[in-house]
């Protein structure tokens, strides 16, 4: 089988915004330089699957309570350490990544709305090659959390956004990393 270059969300909106954006990155290898965005995003998903551990559930209690991540030391060190490497520690990144960390936890954080999860994974990377047919593809990609639910042989499929930008348009309707994220997982778990 010949080596298929994978697809991803990410990939294909790239190439979508700008050809030549796309064939830097993904042909030149030309290193990305990252934006305090990218990195206060980072960090948010640090924390966030920190605080999805169960030997943090006491930290994610703590912060829930306070309504800050900054109110549980240990947190606060890696928020730190972290913002400091990435060249975003000044009072308006650490305040951002207080909120957006604070808007994950409020979201259903433990899938628990849609009733008691029989099991959950987190950081569920995939790399899926598939022939079906005449079509040949590959896909890749990186979920944050998948929500098993047994009752009604449901999984929920959840990503992380820490942008301060919501989904608008096509982007909620036909969202493509939601439809890569759903076959992967018909395709792990079937």
């Amino acid at each position: 089988m010949k080596e298929l270059t994978p697809l991803s969300a990410s990939r294909i909106k790239k190439a979508e915004t700008c050809s030549w954006s796309y064939w830097a990155s993904y042909k030149l290898k030309v290193p990305d330089k990252s934006n305090d965005g990218a990195s206060r995003g980072w960090i948010c998903h640090l924390i966030l699957e920190l605080l999805g551990k169960e030997k943090h559930f006491p930290k994610y209690d703590k912060v829930i309570l306070s309504e800050s991540i900054y109110s549980c030391t240990a947190i606060k060190k890696v928020v730190h350490f972290y913002a400091k490497k990435l060249n975003v520690f000044d009072d308006d990144n650490l305040a951002l990544i207080d909120t957006m960390t604070m808007a994950g936890l409020h979201f259903d954080f433990f899938g628990t709305k849609r009733g008691n999860t029989s099991e959950i994974i987190s950081e569920q990377d995939f790399d899926i090659t598939e022939e079906e047919g005449d079509k040949l593809y590959r896909i890749k990609g990186f979920i944050d959390k998948l929500y098993f639910y047994k009752k009604d042989s449901t999984v929920l499929i959840r990503d992380f956004k820490t942008s301060k930008s919501v989904f608008k348009g096509k982007e909620v309707t036909d969202n493509l990393q939601d439809l890569i994220y759903t076959l992967a997982v018909k395709k792990m778990f079937p």
